[in-house]
């Protein structure tokens, strides 16, 4: 199959319009011998361009041979430990390199520090948290040369860039704007457009947006419009009907998992498809000027998009999004507990992410609502503080001491800003926050002075480990406090405590240890509902910090595969046929047998293989007789089914001879044979009900 990015790269030209300044600049840094390390911000609404751009400064630097990485920050754990395995990710999904699988920060800076690289962070807003630390640690660690990199986000470059002397010199910041008319009309004039009247119109009608400017054309210029049919589409604007239109009909399937799932590999995708997908089919696909890269060399729904095609999904069938939606829950919590140690993270994110519009939790205190995809936390500013002291002042009943949460927050602001996350309302005025702390050597010197001997009591096997962790290895989020304004006219309390809910649960929780001290019952109730594990704390802390308040430790732990079963719980996960299938094996016996009573579905409604997958004879009989058609359904290959031909034809056939009638060693054999069981148990239980 042909590579994605060589499809990427063949397309990225035939949509891309504009933008020469930011081009320019790009490409004399890449012709710049030794050109100076150098950061550069792209910023902009959704739909106007900044992931294109990035594809495109991608293109250019493949052009001059220049090492590029793309990471998109919505895969990464919100943690310098989750950005650098991220990082190293996408690293080793490079073939060329050589891989020494040490110490992942060393081998980055070695890697990249090696040549000349473009370093592309997509979605920056949701790895904010960590700005601070990747400008004076992860990009001081590199070399003064031949390091672009290029960020992309919602949000306009932070005060501490615009602030840091030392890096003013190296800093550039572009806020991407819609197409000015001149350039509109050169792009409909590129596609072939002659009618000045209806380029004016459809000018005017898209705004200049990109995004809906390729949608709009692509439209317009379908087999419908050339066929005779004269309707404009007016009001013209990014619908899911365009969206849909725009797509054949062969990717319908397709693209309603990606509205599900927030990307997906071409492998992934053609697994739970039931087929592969064609190199041409991947290039269709990648044809949409709504389908864009991903992490791993996947791709995913434009946000803009993914937006209006959720909704449209969930309002128009919504019986088969909650099946969709399940079937893959299923597949990606299997897929994870069979993860390596290096994959973990990466499904986990996907996991979670893909559960966060299904999540529930009985209390009243929390009402996540479906619009929260656009209702997102930012880092905080100077001139919150004033602002987050006035909030915990109206919750004071939440507080154990006043006077210790203020001063709390002030040092945190002063010496630990990217601990705090801030929601704002259209006007920047903060309507809820949270803050907490990465535990490393220096915040655990912190708390330590702040709460002499609850660390101890917390971690007591750990405590020494933690005193000495740096900041790239911290897996362990310590929350501090959390508040939300109760006299905001737009929304309403139990709805910020919901954008504060999630921002915690799926932003500081994917493959991080959570920990929380509280004494308050109606959090205890919340946490234990939320699947925290809850464990009493030690009577002498608690009379010496909390004035012998019934104080309790609340620890979610989401660092390996353990909380897959915790995770289906909290989403009411119910088991049902399915699940409960996919998680047998096949036995050679058991196929053997099966096989053999093909032509008998009476027989075969009595074999353990029926019972298995709980379904009659003459289901199981169409199931394997689907096996030896052709084409062979998806993934079985030429070598599983002569191994299933020899089954049906000479099942007592011993070991050897069966290698020997095979033309393969015994090594080969058994690799063989245990692929195909895979294989046929994929191929048996896929819609199985």
């Amino acid at each position: 199959m042909q590579k994605l990015s060589e499809i990427l790269d063949a397309e990225r030209n035939r949509l891309f319009i504009g933008r020469k300044s930011e081009l320019d600049l790009v490409q004399d840094w890449l012709k710049r011998v030794q050109a100076p390390t150098e950061v550069l911000f792209l910023s902009g609404i959704g739909g106007v361009g900044k992931s294109a751009l990035m594809l495109q400064f991608i293109s250019l630097a493949h052009q001059e041979a220049v090492h590029t990485i793309w990471l998109d920050g919505r895969t990464c754990t919100d943690s310098p430990a989750g950005f650098i395995q991220a990082l190293y990710h996408s690293y080793l999904s490079h073939p060329q390199d050589n891989h020494t699988f040490g110490n992942p920060f060393k081998e980055l800076v070695t890697a990249i520090a090696a040549r000349k690289t473009v370093l592309c962070i997509d979605n920056y807003e949701a790895i904010q948290r960590i700005d601070g630390w990747l400008r004076e640690v992860f990009l001081s660690s590199f070399p003064a040369a031949n390091l672009l990199v290029v960020v992309a986000g919602r949000q306009d470059l932070s005060v501490e860039w615009i602030n840091d002397l030392a890096w003013s010199s190296r800093c550039r910041s572009v806020r991407l704007e819609p197409f000015s008319h001149i350039e509109a009309l050169q792009y409909l004039r590129q596609r072939g457009w002659n009618n000045t009247n209806e380029m004016n119109q459809l000018v005017s009608q898209s705004r200049g947006l990109p995004l809906a400017m390729v949608l709009f054309v692509e439209r317009l210029w379908s087999p419908e419009r050339q066929t005779g049919s004269s309707a404009w589409p007016v009001p013209m604007q990014i619908s899911a009907g365009m969206l849909r239109e725009s797509a054949s009909d062969e990717f319908k399937d397709l693209i309603d998992i990606l509205c599900i799932v927030p990307h997906a590999t071409p492998e992934w995708l053609g697994k739970f498809l039931g087929a592969p997908l064609t190199s041409a089919g991947l290039q269709r696909i990648c044809q949409l000027s709504f389908i864009r890269p991903a992490a791993a060399g996947g791709i995913a729904l434009h946000d803009v998009a993914r937006t209006f095609l959720v909704q449209d999904f969930r309002l128009r069938e919504p019986d088969r999004y909650k099946a969709l939606w399940h079937r893959i829950i299923k597949k990606l919590a299997i897929e994870l507990k069979q993860a390596t140690n290096h994959e973990q993270r990466r499904i986990a994110s996907v996991m979670l992410s893909t559960c966060q519009d299904m999540y529930h939790i009985h209390s009243i205190s929390v009402l996540m609502s479906h619009n929260q995809n656009s209702m997102y936390m930012e880092s905080f500013q100077p001139f919150d503080l004033p602002h987050l002291h006035q909030m915990m002042k109206e919750e004071s009943q939440y507080s154990f001491s006043v006077e210790i949460d203020h001063a709390i927050m002030d040092l945190l602001s002063s010496h630990f800003p990217n601990g705090i996350r801030v929601y704002r309302n259209s006007e920047g005025k903060p309507l809820a926050f949270t803050a907490g702390l990465l535990l490393y050597k220096q915040t655990v010197a912190l708390l330590e002075r702040l709460f002499p001997g609850l660390l101890d009591t917390i971690f007591p096997k750990e405590i020494k480990r933690l005193r000495q962790m740096s900041i790239e290895e911290a897996d362990t989020y310590y929350h501090l406090r959390a508040s939300a304004s109760p006299s905001d006219p737009i929304h309403t309390y139990h709805e910020l405590v919901g954008i504060v809910t999630k921002e915690l649960i799926f932003h500081k929780s994917i493959g991080m240890r959570y920990i929380i001290v509280t004494a308050y019952e109606e959090t205890n109730e919340f946490l234990q509902n939320a699947g925290f594990r809850t464990r009493a704390l030690q009577d002498q802390i608690r009379n010496n910090l909390f004035q012998g308040a019934k104080v309790a430790i609340h620890e979610q732990d989401w660092r390996g595969t353990s909380f897959v079963d915790q995770i289906l719980d909290l989403i009411h996960f119910a088991p049902d046929y399915e699940s409960k299938i996919e998680n047998f094996e096949l036995t050679e016996k058991e196929v053997k047998t099966a096989i053999s009573l093909i032509n008998d579905p009476e027989s075969l409604s009595q074999t353990e293989l029926a019972g298995k997958l709980s379904c009659t004879g003459l289901k199981l009989q169409q199931k394997l007789q689907r096996i030896f058609l052709h084409p062979l359904p998806f993934p079985l290959n030429e070598n599983n089914l002569a191994l299933l031909k020899q089954y049906a034809e000479a099942p007592q056939l011993t070991v050897d001879a069966a290698a020997a009638q095979l033309h393969m060693s015994r090594a080969t054999y058994y690799r063989i044979r245990k692929e195909t069981l895979l294989n046929l148990r994929d191929v048996l239980t896929r819609n199985a009900n």
